[in-house]
């Protein structure tokens, strides 16, 4: 969930309409718009409306003049393809009152490209070469639609394919040509381990201490709560600064950086390995980290110990820890994280087992508990905590890998 105040100056505004009657019908997630509204705010643009509207020409044209008419920028992705449903190209052209043309010399282009994959190109595909009277082409270096940018006196429109890996280059090479004065100065702050209404209602002097800052804050399962800052440089930097001594104990992370790069970085900084041994997230752990490019060099591997048989087998973990403590327990997880530090020879690792439900909850063990331990090979050391979590079994999945890492960070410092 996110909170937004817009304090002082007034930021331009954005409007982004996602078009296709895959998105309407649930067929497809809509992600481009979460992208390019969050790239937008870095150049000043505050996403004032997000659409998602159906292949339908008389809608299409309504819904374009009404953002054209309220927002300083518009932003349409799909509908650019060769069939008669893709009406992006016509409503706009529509909304604006202005031709669309054939462009000669991009159709040879757009058809060459096509024989590169289909070893038969069809008359229709030359569809995708009509440019709206005078539209900036922005040439698709994936796919075969172009892109196109239109000024008009009011606003900006900015036409952008679909599917994602065709409209992410071409609207990063857009941003260029969208006014990069206004681009704006922003600073994030992450933390975890303090709950949202606790850290404003904390800070609130500092969070809040000058009017011509605009102020987000942003609690999530798998990042904790952030808090984003965006105005003058000087004014927010004092504010980070500010906070960034208040809050040491609960930051870890500022701007870009994931917890994962955090841990990622402290570990190569060190020249130490580590692995985890993983039981109700499932590999998820892993899977996160792994996510990072050269994390071999300090990640050896991992175990999914599901059941107690794997736990005791590979993990060595003590029969009679099992049947006195249960699975899901303090002694349970530091034989789990031992055992794996010691099964792949690693000088630190992570252990988590708990019940993601919705059953196997019970009055001592509700669902939602869970047991995480980071332990350092070196000193022989256990940092363990039990956890709480509400929410369903991906939640609860979700913030134990969260806690998991952090619990990393902290045992490496």
């Amino acid at each position: 969930m996110e909170t937004f105040q817009k304090r002082g100056e007034t930021m331009k505004t954005a409007s982004i309409i996602a078009i296709g009657n895959e998105l309407v019908e649930g067929i497809i997630v809509d992600t481009n718009s979460k992208y390019i509204s969050k790239k937008l705010l870095e150049y000043g643009y505050k996403t004032k409306i997000i659409k998602t509207l159906p292949d339908d020409l008389d809608l299409l044209v309504k819904e374009i003049k009404d953002s054209l008419e309220t927002t300083d920028l518009v932003v349409t992705t799909g509908g650019l393809g060769p069939t008669e449903d893709d009406l992006t190209r016509e409503a706009v052209s529509k909304a604006l009152e202005k031709n669309l043309i054939l462009d000669e010399n991009l159709s040879k282009k757009i058809i060459e490209k096509a024989k590169k994959f289909h070893s038969y190109v069809p008359k229709i595909v030359e569809r995708q070469a009509m440019v709206i009277e005078g539209a900036t082409v922005l040439e698709n270096p994936v796919g075969t639609a172009p892109g196109m940018l239109l000024k008009t006196p009011k606003s900006t429109i900015l036409i952008l394919p679909g599917p994602p890996v065709e409209m992410i280059p071409i609207f990063e090479k857009a941003l260029n040509l969208i006014e990069k004065e206004n681009k704006i100065y922003q600073r994030r702050i992450k933390t975890i381990n303090i709950p949202e209404a606790v850290l404003v209602e904390k800070y609130k002097d500092i969070i809040y201490k000058y009017k011509e800052v605009n102020v987000a804050t942003m609690a999530s399962h798998t990042s904790g709560v952030e808090l984003r800052f965006t105005g003058e440089k000087a004014l927010v930097d004092e504010i980070v600064n500010m906070l960034s001594e208040k809050l040491k104990d609960y930051i870890y992370a500022f701007d870009d950086k994931t917890i994962e790069e955090i841990v990622f970085e402290k570990l190569l900084s060190k020249n130490k390995t580590v692995s985890f041994a993983e039981s109700c997230t499932g590999g998820l752990v892993s899977a996160n980290f792994v996510n990072l490019s050269g994390v071999s060099k300090v990640f050896k591997g991992s175990i999914v110990a599901y059941s107690n048989e794997v736990k005791q087998k590979l993990l060595n973990v003590n029969p009679k820890t099992l049947e006195k403590f249960g699975a899901v327990s303090k002694e349970c997880v530091e034989e789990m994280a031992k055992g794996v530090s010691k099964l792949l020879d690693t000088d630190y690792s992570v252990a988590i087992s708990g019940i993601a439900g919705p059953t196997g909850g019970t009055k001592e063990k509700p669902v939602g508990t869970v047991w995480i331990c980071a332990y350092s090979r070196e000193n022989d050391i256990f940092m363990t905590e039990r956890f709480y979590f509400k929410g369903n079994r991906q939640t609860i999945r979700n913030r134990s890998t969260l806690h998991a890492f952090d619990m990393l960070r902290r045992i490496l410092k």
